[in-house]
């Protein structure tokens, strides 16, 4: 008996449980779970109950899609893990049980970070910018195509603004 499970996760926040929490998880269990946060955002997640069974059964973490190429570690046992960030705007977990004895389950709380990205701001009409960079400490410029003039600020910087959010720290200027 395969027990499906796992899914595509999306939100600022939510928990996963494994399938059964805190009863114990199926037997033969392979269930994988993505979480999708906003572009430019990264996801934290923090366990609040692991119990898996020793190194028969194993709760993977991939930073990104569940493929090798973004596997970040194997969790078994029953000591809780500490809290894991991921690099990107996409987190996924695979738990995958043998089939004999199941422990507890695990728990954990997702959330989304606000990133110390700006984003691209975007380039106004008959304008031209220059950079490719958009995280807290980058500089972009822009100036205007021959016969424009531009209105505004030229160099923009990404700063961090007092609620902690990755802010420009001048709005996009105009070409008159």
């Amino acid at each position: 008996f395969i027990h499906t499970c796992g899914g595509t996760l999306k939100g600022r926040n939510g928990t996963i449980e494994s399938p059964g929490f805190p009863y114990g998880y199926p037997n033969g269990a392979n269930c994988t779970w993505v979480i999708v946060a906003e572009e430019g955002s990264r996801i934290n997640i923090v366990f609040q109950s692991f119990a898996v069974e020793e190194e028969y059964d194993f709760l993977s973490l991939y930073d990104g899609h569940p493929h090798p190429a973004n596997f970040r570690t194997r969790l078994t046992g029953f000591t809780i893990p500490p809290p894991v960030t991921s690099s990107g705007s996409i987190f996924s977990l695979r738990l995958t049980s043998d089939f004999a004895v199941s422990a507890h389950g695990f728990k954990v709380v997702y959330e989304e970070l606000r990133s110390n990205s700006c984003g691209n701001p975007g380039v106004p009409p008959k304008g031209i910018l220059n950079g490719t960079q958009f995280n807290v400490g980058d500089k972009i410029r822009y100036r205007c195509v021959t016969g424009y003039v531009l209105d505004g600020h030229s160099l923009l910087t990404c700063v961090t603004n007092t609620a902690g959010v990755s802010v420009w720290d001048f709005p996009v200027p105009i070409c008159r």
